[in-house]
């Protein structure tokens, strides 16, 4: 196979190998990513989600606890008791033993609604009077027929700036079950707010409460508490009822480019729904870091590996080179390599005008040393006059075995008179030779101590036409072997171990 073809397989096997390696790795992290993702959304909204959800619902109901045992012990105070017996004749008893329950136990408000006066005692001084007719007060008339001990009520603070409080509403009852009034604590709404700000931070996750009406009532974004509904909000419109028709819920919808991630759950302390969301490219921020550093990491891989193929298919080249244009007992090329040399040769000799010589050269009687010293000392003979002729040549000529005991040497810008002196140089060279060492033996090993070796050369020299229609490659090779074979021809005639030309 010519080196180009060589080259040629090889640079297609690179390239075949090369876009295997990219493409089947390539395949199989887009795979394992696209995995991750779905992984990653079922996780989020079975898992991850939900139980965000859950924590913030337990920190919700611990913190609801204390206010209800607090509301507890006031609603079974003795002095509360004692002191409506007594037909709640001084204010300021009350007005101070509600001041003394709200700092002690840091709670936001504390307050008392007598059933017998409808008055309403706050920690902060003058008693108000609720009425059925006042719709802020509807909760006290709620509270009043109720069969629990208490509810849980979200409603402005009339006595301190309307603010939104979270309210313990609990019954007073007597000894004998006579209902006596409504009394509690209250929670800022702030309480829930810092829950809710305390997850955002460590999970960065957006986390928000709406009511029954779908308003927004909790919400990191402080503009749209109590001015934005579910329905208003970007992704959520065609889901909003199903969010508040639902104890539980798990979404995935689009805003603007992104994807969120959500889950909903039912507060039925406070009558809310809790919503957790997280934005998908957050999440998948990680997985697309493992994913590029994977890349990153498999490119190294593949370079490397294409390194190592490289070489490899280098050395196995060379070696399959060597094998296709060299002669493996000599070293010298081959007819197929020495083919392609006097090809480029002649090439280069039409264009320059300048000569190329041949020089074919035979061991005489190498037959006879076979039949005397036996193949393997034959060997060695050829082996040594080969490279007895690389020494002789010039860097630029090209030797080759030619056939059995025969060589031919192919010298470019060489006219036939210097290809006859390299020649005589070689003949001489050989001539001259230690037999016993040449043949692998020792002096007193050797049957025949006068033996002598020596070759007969043939020699011939040919300018190319400029023009390969008056003469083609193939002539001007032709031509040359026949010069320099009839020219070996008349050195074995005329007595051999000469240079005919």
């Amino acid at each position: 196979m010519p080196p180009t073809l060589l080259t040629s397989t090889r640079s297609r096997l690179i390239a075949v190998v090369s876009l295997v390696l990219v493409l089947a790795f390539l395949g199989t992290n887009l795979i394992s990513l696209e995995i991750s993702r779905q992984i990653m959304r079922e996780n989020l909204l079975e898992t991850e989600l939900p139980l965000t959800g859950d924590n913030i619902y337990s920190e919700i109901q611990i913190d609801l606890v204390r206010p209800i045992f607090v509301s507890s012990l006031m609603a079974n105070d003795s002095f509360l008791h004692d002191w409506i017996r007594e037909g709640e004749l001084h204010p300021k008893p009350m007005i101070r033993y509600l001041d003394t329950i709200r700092k002690r136990y840091d709670t936001f408000t504390a307050f008392f609604v007598s059933e017998a006066t409808r008055r309403y005692y706050h920690f902060s001084g003058v008693p108000q009077v609720v009425s059925p007719d006042d719709p802020e007060d509807i909760w006290y008339f709620r509270a009043r027929e109720m069969d629990a001990p208490y509810e849980i009520n979200i409603d402005p603070n009339q006595a301190q700036d309307n603010k939104i409080t979270i309210f313990i509403n609990y019954r007073v009852m007597d000894d004998q079950g006579h209902f006596l009034g409504v009394t509690g604590v209250g929670l800022e709404l702030d309480a829930v707010a810092r829950i809710v700000e305390r997850y955002r931070q460590l999970f960065d996750r957006t986390v928000y409460f709406v009511n029954a009406d779908g308003l927004v009532t909790v919400h990191p974004d402080q503009s749209q508490v109590y001015r934005q509904t579910l329905g208003e909000i970007d992704g959520l419109e065609a889901i909003a009822s199903d969010i508040l028709g639902k104890d539980r819920g798990a979404f995935q919808v689009e805003r603007g480019d992104q994807t969120i991630l959500m889950t909903t759950r039912y507060i039925p302390e406070l009558d809310w729904w809790l919503v957790v969301e997280a934005t998908e490219s957050d999440v998948m921020g990680n997985y697309q870091a493992g994913f590029l550093s994977n890349l990153l990491i498999g490119l190294c891989a593949i370079v490397i590996t294409l390194i190592a193929v490289s070489l490899a298919i280098n050395r196995y080249q060379r070696r399959l080179e060597q094998m296709a244009t060299t002669d493996s007992l000599t070293g010298l090329a081959n007819r197929q390599l020495f083919d392609d040399h006097m090809t480029r040769a002649i090439g280069r000799a039409r264009r320059s005008g300048r000569p190329i010589s041949l020089i074919m050269l035979d061991i005489d009687r190498f037959k006879s040393i076979n039949d005397r010293h036996g193949h393997l000392a034959g060997d060695r003979v050829l082996s040594r006059i080969a490279k007895l002729a690389l020494s002789t040549v010039r860097r630029s000529d090209i030797a080759a075995r030619w056939g059995g005991e025969e060589f031919v040497i192919l010298m470019e810008n060489c006219p036939k008179a210097e290809a006859a002196r390299v020649a005589e140089k070689l003949r001489a060279a050989i001539e001259t030779l230690p037999v016993a060492e040449t043949l692998g033996k020792t002096d007193a090993d050797t049957p025949f101590p006068d033996e002598v070796l020596t070759a007969s050369f043939g020699v011939s020299s040919r300018i190319p036409s400029r023009s390969a229609d008056i003469e083609d490659d193939a002539h001007v090779t032709e031509a040359l072997l026949a010069d320099a074979d009839a020219a070996l021809y008349r050195a074995k005639s005329e007595g051999r171990n000469r240079v005919g030309g």
